[in-house]
């Protein structure tokens, strides 16, 4: 490394020179690279962090990466060319993708046609479908992890948590989900059995996202989130967005069903349907199968008449009625039975396990809950995240108890939870006699912000820079905690500072169809303004760029937006024909009167002069 501490410039495997980072995520660092050996060929290669290379669950993950992304071959996944270890780095050598990931696409558009959505999550799926083929399970499908080229072609990348399609469970652990809380699995938030119906869910989880420009599930904290995708219901996408076709709703709805039996039996099955739909949007798709709570309804031939009709109609609505009462009052009783039975078994588990845990308390394989008030919180965390038990912190002042002491527990000592599980254990954690009250600092001068939380109220302050949109630089996005927030004195605040805007040139796409200009938009990190057509009814595959304002070539702010006016193939040949201008009419200039010599006069007098004197 270099005497920063930074890899740029090194070369990796006698091959790979680091250039410059482009990314960067909880596990590893992803750098631009040349390939010495290719010609210079540009390369993508992923660095797990310094901090991480002693951690062991972190290094099986990235092993777990590189083997699992390498044993694939597929247009749609970011290839693995090789993988290494030099001077306690270890890497992953990948194929270098020029384009944006989905979520920054989400972010500059706001939610995607789906026109365009749909293609991109066939692309998706069929990613997918390959790597389930070859018996591998993604489990943290996200827009994060997918990339985007100008060309529109989707590849999914980051098999970091990946497993085989047999092993067990992605679980939460220490506050922290192995997988993106807002994309996974009612039973990876369970921690169950994760298979690929896990991912068909995340999919649909993109999906829907894609469509309405926002995520379905969200709360205060990732328990909160988590729970959701348990029990709650989510707001049906045309109820955002009413353009969505029906069918592509019910698509979406069967992907994010709670239990994985009812939604798709695998990827190619919702890749088939979402096909289908880009062909016909009119027809039905995402059919939920019966749960065996009603019959399925008699299709009549509409076209036939008669005064039985009716009759039968009637008819048929009440012998479904009555066979619907009956089914409900059988499973009532059975849910009754089932409940006294479930009752009756865990009765019995639970004094197994305190027989079993007074014989030999060791082999319960649970975590049994102790006694921490009084104890330091940091210790505390230790033993939880040891026990891999989720842990809530609240902090209260006290004139009494000392700063970062225990006051009190959600749990009481002895009880038994599951490590790995959905439960979790509230502390609450006296901040001292001093607790400070974090003012609201959004788009305050950074300097003075620090001045005043260091010297006036004696915090420790760490700047985080970040790229806004909406702040001006050198400005305060936001504080952790946040505004309103208490925090014990001697504490320490995160300042989130803007660093402004990259600047980016209007990129030429005079004369270029719509979708090409814009997804040329989307990769420069512009946005589209004002959309003018020159006609209404011009279809959208059939418009074209004619002029843009600000013009081509000038620099303005990432994020801007730039206004368009489209027009026909016609008019934009139009513009490119210079109208020819007039030639003003010279004025004439004054002609002088010739001067005739006439011919002399033979009867004349010749005129004789005299000589002079």
């Amino acid at each position: 490394m270099n005497e920063t501490g930074s890899p740029i410039g090194m070369t990796l495997g006698e091959r790979y020179r680091i250039l410059r980072p482009i990314g960067k995520g909880g596990m590893a660092v992803v750098y631009l690279a040349e390939d010495l050996r290719e010609g210079g060929r540009k390369v993508a290669v992923k660095i797990l962090r310094a901090e991480l290379t002693t951690d062991a669950e972190f290094i099986r993950r990235f092993d777990t990466e590189a083997k699992a992304a390498s044993s694939l071959s597929h247009q749609n996944i970011v290839k693995v060319f090789d993988v290494g270890e030099q001077d306690d780095l270890r890497y992953i050598v990948m194929e270098y993708v020029e384009g944006v990931t989905l979520k920054q696409m989400i972010q500059q558009r706001g939610r995607i046609p789906w026109e365009t959505a749909v293609p991109l999550a066939i692309q998706i799926g069929l990613a997918l479908d390959h790597a389930h083929r070859n018996g591998i399970v993604h489990r943290d499908i996200k827009p994060h992890n997918i990339l985007v080229t100008p060309q529109m072609t989707a590849k999914v990348a980051d098999f970091g948590i990946a497993r085989a399609a047999t092993a067990n469970t992605i679980t939460v652990t220490g506050g922290s989900a192995l997988g993106s809380v807002h994309y996974f699995s009612p039973e990876q938030a369970r921690g169950t059995l994760v298979g690929e119906k896990s991912d068909i869910y995340s999919l649909g989880i993109l999906l829907y996202e894609m469509l309405t420009g926002r995520v379905p599930f969200d709360g205060d904290s990732a328990v909160t989130i988590a729970i959701k995708h348990i029990q709650d219901a989510p707001a049906p996408p045309t109820s955002i967005d009413s353009s969505i076709p029906n069918g592509l709703e019910a698509i979406v709805l069967k992907c994010i069903q709670k239990n994985p039996e009812r939604r798709y039996d695998d990827v190619r099955a919702l890749v088939d349907e979402l096909d289908a739909l880009m062909v016909e949007p009119d027809g039905v798709y995402g059919v939920l199968e019966d749960d065996g709570l009603e019959d399925s309804t008699t299709v009549m031939d509409p076209m036939r008449h008669g005064s039985d009709y009716g009759r039968l109609r009637d008819i048929e609505a009440s012998m479904a009625s009555r066979r619907r009462g009956r089914r409900r009052d059988a499973a009532l009783v059975a849910l009754l039975v089932l409940l006294l039975l479930g009752g009756m078994a865990y009765g019995a588990y639970q004094g197994y396990l305190w027989v079993l845990s007074v014989l030999n308390p060791e082999n319960t394989g649970d975590f049994l809950v102790e006694d921490y008030v009084g104890r330091a919180i940091d210790d505390v965390k230790a033993v939880l995240e040891n026990g891999q038990i989720d842990y809530l912190v609240k902090y209260v002042q006290s004139d009494t108890v000392e700063a970062g002491v225990v006051t009190a527990q959600s749990r009481p000592e002895g009880t038994r939870l599951k490590p790995g599980g959905a439960s979790v254990i509230e502390l609450t954690v006296s901040a001292g006699k001093d607790t400070i009250k974090i003012p609201d600092y959004t788009g305050q001068a950074v300097n003075l912000v620090q001045l005043e939380l260091e010297k006036t109220f004696g915090l420790t302050v760490t700047i985080v820079r970040q790229v806004s949109p909406d702040v001006e630089k050198d400005k305060v996005i936001k504080t952790e905690p946040g505004a309103g927030q208490d925090v014990a004195k001697g504490g320490s605040v995160k300042i989130y500072v803007s660093s402004g805007l990259s600047r980016v040139q209007v990129p030429d796409i005079v004369g270029m169809k719509r979708l090409d200009a814009l997804d040329e938009l989307t990769r420069v990190n512009l946005v589209l303004g004002s959309d003018t057509v020159s006609s209404a009814d011009l279809p959208a595959d059939q418009q074209y760029v004619i002029r843009v304002s600000p013009a081509v070539g000038t620099t303005v702010s990432a994020g801007s937006a730039v206004d368009i006016l489209f027009g026909s193939q016609q008019d934009y040949f139009l513009s490119l024909t210079p109208t020819p201008t007039p030639s003003p009419s010279p004025t004439p200039e004054p002609t002088a009167t010739p001067t005739v010599e006439a011919p002399p006069d033979p009867t004349a007098t010749p005129t004789t002069v005299a000589p002079p004197p």
